[in-house]
């Protein structure tokens, strides 16, 4: 209508109204195959319209996931009965979630992350540094936030939705990495498409075209853009040069952990968590050339007096990489020790703990990021 209203001369410009997320990048798409593949590999029966409808539109993970598969969703709707299920994990799941997304993700984003990445021209080379490594805590604090809230709610609801993160930064490889990254979109793509195309079964070109074919796509689905298609390649060929690695290389089995066998689990640790953070910048850059000014940015004369510039916050951030295996152990314990704390106590630390996070969060209400996928 705007356009219309243009050739006759007049400016107009009419609101946008969003009702409805787009069907095929959405998350009603991976629903809906995974309905349709089940009911004809028979791992299912046709379910009644109305339970296909509520599990096609399951308020909770429609937005961003995780993708929950027909044949164990189901018939969790389908069940006689419902109560809610675990509670208290619940609540500290909400809890956890609000941390993520009010303070730690807002935090990051508005700190470090879009000052660089929303004006790269302007960028040294530590502040690019320092906003890549924001952004991969930001886009995991973010989605993994979303994520725990899906859960909470919907154990108050009485339905079990599938793990999405498994300590992704933990990784030592880039099959590993998507092994705890997204985890219901990369069995869905392991499933739906990686397989289907033949998988690791008909020699290693063919296992390295459908796995680098597996990744391109997988970016392809976050949005139509080259940046998210870079993305995907750069993750398909890294998952490429990783299985020519094991072929050339293969590990030894039941080899005793020594010395060496340590400094190159810590290296590829490392290397990981890096090769991941370079592939960051084409999916947060707005467009391939912005990309790639942050990346001529990061290595332009004088880096290292810039680098040295932001090497307290840089320290900061090897620091919260170092110390993550901490931090998951952490909340493992964190999780045994919450279950013994009585119902009728348990109110108090979350009070606590929200009244804490409201206060150093960021003004303003986050957004989730993988909302606009």
């Amino acid at each position: 209508m705007t356009q219309v209203f243009q050739q006759w001369g007049l400016s107009v410009e009419l609101p946008l109204i969003e009702l409805l997320a787009p069907l095929g990048l959405s998350f009603y798409i991976f629903h809906s195959v995974s309905y349709v593949v089940s009911v004809c590999k028979k791992e299912i029966p046709k379910a009644p319209f109305l339970d296909v409808v509520l599990y096609l539109c399951f308020f909770p993970s429609i937005v961003a996931g995780p993708i929950n598969r027909a044949k164990e969703f189901l018939p969790q709707i389908q069940a006689p009965t419902r109560k809610i299920i675990d509670y208290k994990g619940a609540l500290m799941l909400i809890v956890l979630a609000i941390m993520k997304l009010f303070w730690l993700s807002g935090w990051f984003s508005t700190n470090y992350v879009d000052p660089v990445f929303n004006a790269p021209d302007l960028a040294q080379s530590g502040q690019v540094l320092t906003a890549i490594y924001a952004y991969a805590w930001h886009i995991y604090f973010n989605f993994s936030g979303y994520t725990n809230l899906v859960t909470g709610i919907a154990l108050l609801l009485g339905f079990v939705v599938p793990r999405n993160f498994n300590a992704p930064y933990l990784a030592i490889n880039l099959a590993d990495f998507w092994r705890r990254w997204h985890i219901s979109l990369s069995t869905f793509i392991r499933d739906y498409v990686y397989i289907p195309l033949g998988g690791n079964r008909k020699g290693a070109i063919r296992q390295n075209f459908n796995a680098f074919a597996a990744m391109v796509i997988s970016g392809l689905w976050h949005g139509a853009a080259m940046t998210f298609i870079i993305w995907g390649a750069i993750h398909g060929v890294g998952v490429v040069l990783l299985n020519i690695k094991h072929r050339l290389f293969p590990a030894r089995k039941n080899a005793a952990p020594n010395f060496l066998s340590s400094l190159n689990m810590l290296l590829s640790w490392i290397i990981t968590f890096h090769f991941v953070c370079f592939a960051w910048i084409f999916f947060r850059s707005q467009t391939v050339s912005d990309a790639i000014v942050l990346i001529q940015q990061l290595f332009s004369t004088g880096a290292w007096a810039s680098l040295q510039a932001q090497g307290l916050t840089l320290t900061m951030f090897w620091g919260l990489f170092l110390l993550y295996p901490c931090f998951v152990t952490l909340r493992d314990v964190i999780i045994r020790l919450e279950r013994r704390i009585p119902w009728y106590v348990y109110p108090i630390p979350l009070a606590l703990i929200l009244t804490v996070i409201f206060m150093l969060s960021p003004d303003g209400v986050p957004g989730f990021i993988y909302a606009s996928f």
